[in-house]
């Protein structure tokens, strides 16, 4: 694949092999010596022009040195907070084909089955829920859908309280995607996939610069990812034009706009046993869901105009607009078994039961943000100074649907599930939902010499909300609540830097978080109006940050605390809203590894150790002890993870994975939870070779090489079962 190394932004710069480098360092010193040498005598010699023409690497990385999570472009060293980084060529070797396929490789992450009003990506970050947490390209990206990696050149995750960055939300950290933009060059990428289980996958990456300046760039993707149940599947399409101009010059604008597009079949999964108090052990290949009934179709279209204008050398002006739109509608089934108390067997002739969580909803937003990076000096000190100003403004407009027929009680038993709906449905309105936010930040990283850094910042954020709720059935306002928050949220930091292969750091943040930024108030117990606080947060890190391996590796570790207060960890479409907590904590400590060690080998792992507690709880508008010292739903304790890939020649890649979960509880109320519903600790494994020449590459995927039976996503009245093992043969081609 050849590219015009035209000087861009937009260009990432691949590191070399350090012999590749040696080389062409080497020619190209060579005419300056031999004129060096000629100079001493009085005979001038003609050198002869030697041309050297270089091709990008076949391979990628796993080490990224750089991050936009600040953002500003920064060295991940220069962060005084974990920072994960899964690249391109990491999401490739796996191939990776959403969230929970990319996020494995974070420690510290798991996900909730779809259910409780939402669908889509639900994800917990150290404990915490991260439902508010994603973003693409630094903008928030609440909606619910299912996210797919076909337009990123990474992902990142920032862990820990992060408001003064992102604002609302960011307690146990933010997953921001960042999209695939042109370049100045050519590149055609095109692959195809098939696999066990009906799963078929194409994609395709085309750069075409338009002149020295300009550039367009096309990424599509069409993917059908079936299931051993022969019933239950995802199909997606999307579509990523961009278009940059002034690549290269002081002033650049890129317009984007992503559309992607599900028609699901989903299964929420299986009931919990009342005995062993783990999920029902039925065959992976059985259909728990009422056919005809379940059904998940969302729309998501994001458009974004950026435009960003150096003013010199050191100083910059970056301004993004995004206008979003998500148009979303689920139909689904959740399995129950009938009549089966504690102390009765659960067997095939078990009776099963269903019962509907039809819901919808159209979500809109529009975002501006417009940020200043400077680098000036005060004296002897050296600044790098961040100053922004945001405004969102998101809406909600959700609706239920109701069944025009009853879905029968009992349609079967654990044995023989299958369940008919034959049908129809109405819609009703549920709630709207309109925030408007207005914030602004700044943040200044002082060198004090060439070891000390410290960094500051502080952000102000202004939340205001209109919350209505509707009667399902006549359409009558029930309801109507309004709040405006204010808070300010801080971020400081002390990095000591002895040599420039190593870096230290203690950070501490602080953050607010506005009532109502999932979408509700809290109107329970006959409320009219919302009288909870908003969220507070504290967070408290001490970490190192290493290069190996001349810094085609990094290595980190950190060992941390989130405190919470307040907290709505709730239902995003229910006017009736709980607080669960009162006050928790999590403690920690997290290492990670990634990059090259060696010419052949690459890896990338880490390992989570976690001790999170609920300190108090909250019922019925009031704190209790009743669950004080449970550990929160959905989040392990431990969670590691492993991937390295080895060069067995020069053509041939052969890779291994492993990924250990620790036990997980899907309830928090009491804090006994010696009866409490789990699911067990579990260790997978993949494997992966590949065979790669310049323009083309084949590559095999075993995931789940064991054929383990596990569970990767919960809810309180079910869980979902991972796909046993799967086969993927990818051909890929490239120019």
């Amino acid at each position: 694949m050849k590219r015009h190394l035209t000087p861009s932004a937009a260009i990432a710069q691949k590191k070399r092999p350090n012999k590749m480098l040696a080389s062409v360092l080497a020619v190209s010193l060579a005419p300056g010596l031999a004129l060096a040498d000629d100079a001493k005598s009085s005979d001038t010699a003609q050198l002869e022009t030697i041309k050297v023409q270089a091709e990008q690497a076949p391979r990628g990385s796993y080490n990224a040195a750089t991050t936009t999570l600040g953002k500003q472009k920064q060295a991940l060293k220069d962060v005084p907070q974990a920072v994960s980084v899964v690249t391109r060529q990491l999401i490739a070797d796996q191939g990776d084909i959403n969230m929970k396929d990319v996020l494995k490789n974070v420690s510290g992450i798991t996900f909730v089955a779809g259910e409780g009003g939402r669908s889509g990506d639900s994800i917990i970050l150290r404990g915490f829920s991260a439902f508010g947490d994603t973003y693409r390209d630094g903008q928030r990206d609440v909606a619910q859908y299912n996210r797919d990696p076909f337009n990123d050149e990474r992902i990142e995750v920032l862990k820990g309280a992060s408001s003064m960055l992102f604002g609302r939300g960011s307690t146990g950290g933010v997953i921001n995607q960042v999209s695939k933009t042109p370049f100045a060059g050519e590149q055609v990428e095109l692959s195809t996939t098939i696999g066990t289980n009906d799963f078929y996958r194409g994609t395709a990456d085309i750069n075409q610069a338009l002149s020295d300046t300009a550039a367009i760039r096309l990424n599509v993707m069409a993917t059908n990812d079936g299931s051993p149940d022969g019933i239950s599947e995802s199909k997606r399409h999307g579509i990523a034009p961009s278009i940059a101009f002034g690549l290269g010059e002081p002033t650049t604008i890129v317009l984007s706009h992503m559309q992607l597009k599900e028609n699901n079949t989903p299964m929420l999964g299986v009931p919990f046993d009342p005995n062993t108090l783990q999920p029902i052990d039925v065959p992976v290949d059985r259909y728990y869901g009422l056919q005809g009934m379940n059904s998940e179709d969302i729309t998501a279209d994001i458009s974004t105009v950026r435009a960003t204008h150096k003013l010199d050398s050191k100083n910059e002006i970056a301004a993004q607009l995004r206008v979003g739109r998500y148009d979303r509608q689920v139909i689904v089934s959740q399995p129950q078994l009938r009549n089966s108390p504690a102390g009765t067997p659960v067997t095939d002739a078990t009776q099963l039961g269903y019962s509907g969580k039809l819901r919808g909803s159209l979500n809109e937003t529009q975002s501006l943000s417009v940020d200043y990076n400077g680098k000036f000096d005060t004296g002897s000190l050296s600044h790098e100074l961040l100053a922004g100003v945001e405004f969102t403004r998101e809406t909600q407009n959700a609706y239920s649907i109701r069944a025009s027929s009853a879905v029968p009680n009992v349609v079967g038993s654990v044995g023989d599930p299958e369940g008919f709906y034959t049908g129809g449905y109405t819609r009703h309105r549920s709630n709207d939902f309109v925030t408007r936010n207005l914030a602004a930040y700044v943040t200044d990283t002082v060198a004090l010499n060439q070891q000390w850094k410290v960094m500051a910042g502080l952000r102000m954020d202004q939340l205001e909300g209109t919350y209505k709720t509707y009667n399902t059935t006549t359409g009558v306002q029930t309801g109507s609540s309004k709040r405006d928050d204010r808070g300010l949220s801080y971020r400081t930091g002390l990095i000591w830097q002895p040599t420039k292969e190593s870096s230290y750091y203690l950070g501490y943040s602080s953050l607010m978080n506005p009532s109502g930024e999932a979408y509700q108030f809290d109107l329970s117990a006959g409320l009219t109006t919302d009288k909870q606080q908003p969220e507070r947060n504290k967070h408290y890190e001490i970490g190192a940050k290493w290069d190996l391996a001349d810094g085609d590796a990094t290595l980190r570790a950190a060992v941390f605390r989130t405190e919470k207060l307040n907290e709505r960890n709730t239902d995003a479409l229910s006017p009736d809203v709980a607080i669960l907590y009162a006050k928790r904590h999590t403690d920690g400590v997290e290492v990670e590894i990634a990059g090259r060690l060696s010419e052949k080998w690459e890896v990338f792992a880490g390992a989570t150790l976690m001790d999170p507690k609920i300190d108090q709880g909250w019922a019925n508008n009031a704190p209790t002890d009743a669950n004080k010292g449970a550990v929160p739903k959905y989040t392990p304790k431990k969670t590691a993870n492993i991937w390295t890939t080895y060069k067995v020649t020069d053509k041939v890649t052969a890779g291994v994975g492993l990924y250990y979960t620790g036990k997980r509880y899907v309830a928090d109320s009491s804090s006994d939870q010696s009866r409490t519903r789990f699911a067990p600790s579990y260790v997978r494994a993949d494997a992966m070779l590949s065979y790669e020449e310049r323009k083309y590459n084949v590559r095999l995927n075993v995931n789940n090489l064991t054929n383990k039976k596990y569970y990767d996503a919960l809810y309180g009245g079910h869980a979902s079962a991972a796909s046993p093992r799967e086969v993927q043969l990818t051909v890929g081609y490239k120019y």
